[in-house]
C-alpha cells in the first residue's frame, strides 16, 4: 500500500500530466485553428480581387461602348480605366494563384493587356472584344466562388470540428483533476482528518483511542509515538487517579479531624465544605450552599472571605472586627475570623478557607490577667509614690549629702522607678479600658491641632538627638470625635516610639487628610523598620523589641483608637522606616435653632 508521501507525489504527477496534456492539445488546436483560419482568409482575399479586376473590366467595357457612340471626353477616362483593370488583374492573378492556380486570371491579364496595346479599327471592336473578355471573366469567377464556398464550408467544418475536440478534452481534463483530487482528498486529507478527530477526543480526556495507521513512513513514525505517548498517559492516570483519591480522602480526613470549625468556600461565599466542627456549629441547615447567608454571625464570615479575596491575602484581624459571637445550645461562644485565600497549583484563586477560633476560655483568661494586672498596679501605685518620694528626697540631699557613689545609685534608682511608674500607668490605663471603666468625654478637636500639640510635647527630645519633625496638614480639616486624653495619649506613643527607633540624624513625618467620613492620621519615621513577622502582632502587649518602653504602647494605641471608633494599622520594611496610622470619625454637624425675637 502506498505511503502518504507517494500518495501526494503520484497525485501531483497525474495533476501536472493532466494539465500538460491539456496545454498540449489547446496549443495544436488553436495551431490548427490558425491554418483554418489562414486558408479561409486566402480564399476570401482571391475571391475579392478577382471580383475587382471583374466589375473594373465591365466598367472598362461600358465606357468603350459609349466612345464608340461618339461622347466626348470619354477616350481620357477609359485609358485610366484600362490601366487600372491591367492593374487589378495583376492583383488577382497573384492572390487566385495562391488559392487556386487552375484558375487561368494569368490567361486573362495577357488578353487584356494585349486588347488594350493593339490597335482597333473602331471602338465598337474593342468593346466587342472586352465584352468577350468580360464573359470570360465572369465564368473564371463563377468558377472561383465556387470553389471558394467549398472551400469555406469544408473550414467552418474543421473549426466547429476542433472547437469540439478542444471542450471536449477540457471537460475530460476537469472530470480527471477532480477525480483526481477527490482521491488525493480521501486518500492523504481523509487520514489526517481523521487522525485530528482521534487527537481532539485524546485531548478532551479519552485515553482509550488509538490512531489507526500502519504505514512505515513518517505519519506512522508521529502515528506510532502518540499511541505509545497516549498508553503511558493512561497508565500515568490510572495511577495518579489513585493516588488523588487517596490524597483527597487524606484531606477531607484532617479537615474532619481539626476540632475547631473549618468552612471552604469558593469566591462568592458559596459553602464547599464542611468539617463536623462546622456542622454543629451552623445547625441543620448546614447541607445548604447558602447557609452563611441564612445563620446568625454568617454575614460576618462572608465579609471576611470577600476581603480575603479581594486583597488576595489572608485576613487576620484582630480586636472586635475579627470577633464572632456564636450561640450553640444555651452557650454563648466566641470565636474568632481567619479567612485564607486557597489557590490552585497554577495559582489560580479557587475559594477562601476560614477557620474560626474559639477563644472563649482564652477571653475568660485575658480578662482574669487584666482584672489581676490592674488591681495589683493599683496596689503597687502607693509605695511606688512612697518610693519614687524618698528617692527624690536622698538625690535632692535633704536627708544629708551623699557621696558620689551614692548620687549614681540614687540616680539609677530613681530611673528604674521612674520607668516603673509608667509600666503600672500603662497598666492601669488598659485594664481600664478592657474592664470598661475607662470613661470617654467626647468632644469635638481639629486635626492640626492634635498633631501641632503633640509635636509641641516632643520638640525637646527630638531636638536633643538632633531629630527633625515636621508637620503635613491642613488647618482646616474637618473636625474629629474624640476624648483629648486620648487623642493625646495616642499620638504620645506614636511619637515617643518613633523617637526611640529613629537614629540621630532622621526625620519624623505628622499627616493628617480627609476622608470619606473620618480623618486618618500618620506617623512617618525613617528608622530601620520592623520585620515582617512581627508585624501581625505588633499591636499585641509586650511586643517590643528591645528593651526600651513599657511594652504597652502600641496595644494601648490600639485599644484607644478602637474605643473612639476608628482603626490603627501599620506599614513598614526594613531599612525604609515605619508608618503608624489610625483613624477617628469625622465630627457632624447639628443644626442649631437661633432664637427669634418676635414683634
Amino acid at each position: 500500500m502506498l505511503t502518504l508521501y507517494q500518495r501526494l507525489v503520484l497525485g501531483g504527477l497525474l495533476l501536472v500530466a493532466i494539465v500538460t496534456g491539456v496545454s498540449m492539445l489547446v496549443r495544436t488546436s488553436f495551431v490548427a485553428l490558425g491554418a483554418v483560419d489562414s486558408s479561409q482568409h486566402t480564399a476570401d482575399a482571391a475571391l475579392a480581387a478577382l471580383a475587382d479586376a471583374r466589375a473594373s473590366l465591365a466598367s472598362e467595357e461600358m465606357l468603350a461602348a459609349r466612345v464608340a457612340h461618339g461622347e466626348s471626353g470619354v477616350p481620357a477616362e477609359l485609358a485610366a480605366r484600362q490601366q487600372e483593370t491591367q492593374s487589378l488583374f495583376a492583383t488577382a492573378h497573384s492572390a487566385v494563384d495562391a488559392f487556386a492556380p487552375d484558375i487561368p486570371v494569368a490567361a486573362l491579364e495577357a488578353q487584356h493587356r494585349a486588347i488594350i496595346t493593339n490597335n482597333h479599327e473602331s471602338y465598337s471592336e474593342l468593346a466587342g472584344r472586352l465584352e468577350q473578355l468580360s464573359a470570360t471573366t465572369t465564368s473564371a469567377f463563377r468558377t472561383l466562388r465556387a470553389q471558394h464556398r467549398a472551400i469555406v464550408a469544408d473550414l467552418d467544418h474543421q473549426q466547429s470540428r476542433l472547437r469540439a475536440r478542444l471542450i471536449s478534452a477540457c471537460g475530460a481534463a476537469i472530470v480527471t483533476a477532480t477525480a483526481v483530487a477527490a482521491v488525493m482528498i480521501f486518500f492523504v486529507v481523509g487520514p489526517i482528518r481523521s487522525t485530528a478527530k482521534t487527537v481532539r477526543r485524546i485531548g478532551q480526556g479519552d485515553l482509550q483511542q488509538r490512531i489507526e495507521w500502519r504505514q512505515k513512513d513518517d505519519f506512522g513514525v508521529i502515528t506510532a509515538e502518540m499511541n505509545r505517548m497516549i498508553a503511558r498517559l493512561r497508565d500515568l492516570r490510572e495511577s495518579e487517579s489513585g493516588r488523588l483519591q487517596m490524597e483527597h480522602q487524606l484531606s477531607d480526613a484532617v479537615v474532619q479531624s481539626i476540632f475547631e470549625p473549618v468552612i471552604v468556600t469558593d469566591a462568592k461565599g458559596r459553602v464547599l465544605k464542611l468539617n463536623q466542627a462546622s456542622v454543629e456549629l451552623l445547625g441543620k441547615g448546614s447541607s445548604d450552599r447558602m447557609v452563611l447567608t441564612n445563620t446568625p454571625g454568617g454575614e460576618k464570615i462572608l465579609e471576611a472571605i470577600r476581603m480575603a479575596v479581594s486583597m488576595q491575602r489572608a485576613s487576620t484581624g484582630e480586636g472586635e472586627a475579627a470577633l464572632l459571637p456564636m450561640r450553640i445550645g444555651e452557650e454563648q461562644r466566641n470565636y474568632r475570623l481567619r479567612t485564607t485565600p486557597m489557590r490552585d497549583s497554577e495559582n489560580k484563586l479557587l475559594g477562601a478557607v476560614t477557620v474560626l477560633e474559639d477563644i472563649t476560655q482564652l477571653q475568660e483568661v485575658d480578662r482574669f490577667k487584666t482584672r489581676f494586672l490592674s488591681v495589683a498596679s493599683q496596689k503597687l501605685r502607693d509605695p511606688l509614690q512612697r518610693l519614687r518620694l524618698s528617692l527624690y528626697a536622698l538625690s535632692r540631699g535633704h536627708a544629708g549629702e551623699l557621696r558620689p557613689l551614692q548620687c549614681d545609685l540614687v540616680g539609677g534608682a530613681e530611673q528604674e522607678a521612674e520607668q516603673l511608674n509608667d509600666l503600672m500607668a500603662d497598666l492601669i490605663e488598659v485594664g481600664e479600658l478592657e474592664t470598661g471603666r475607662r470613661e470617654m468625654k467626647i468632644e469635638k478637636l481639629r486635626p492640626f491641632d492634635i498633631l501641632n500639640d503633640g509635636i509641641a510635647r516632643h520638640r525637646g527630645e527630638a531636638q536633643r538627638k538632633r531629630i527633625d519633625i515636621d508637620l503635613r496638614a491642613y488647618e482646616d480639616l474637618s473636625y474629629v470625635n474624640a476624648d483629648r486624653r486620648a487623642a493625646r495619649s495616642i499620638l504620645d506613643n506614636l511619637i515617643s516610639n518613633a523617637l526611640r527607633y529613629t537614629p540621630e540624624g532622621g526625620e519624623i513625618l505628622l499627616e493628617a487628610t480627609e476622608m470619606k467620613d473620618k480623618v486618618q492620621f500618620f506617623v512617618r519615621d525613617s528608622g530601620r523598620g520592623i520585620e515582617a513577622e512581627r508585624l501581625p502582632g505588633i499591636f499585641g502587649r509586650f511586643s517590643g523589641g528591645s528593651g526600651e518602653g513599657t511594652g504597652l504602647g502600641l496595644a494601648l494605641v490600639r485599644r484607644l483608637v478602637e474605643s473612639l471608633g476608628g482603626q490603627a494599622s501599620v506599614e513598614s520594611r526594613l531599612g525604609s522606616g515605619t508608618t503608624f496610622s489610625f483613624t477617628l470619625p469625622i465630627a457632624t454637624s447639628a443644626a442649631t435653632r437661633h432664637p427669634v425675637e418676635v414683634g
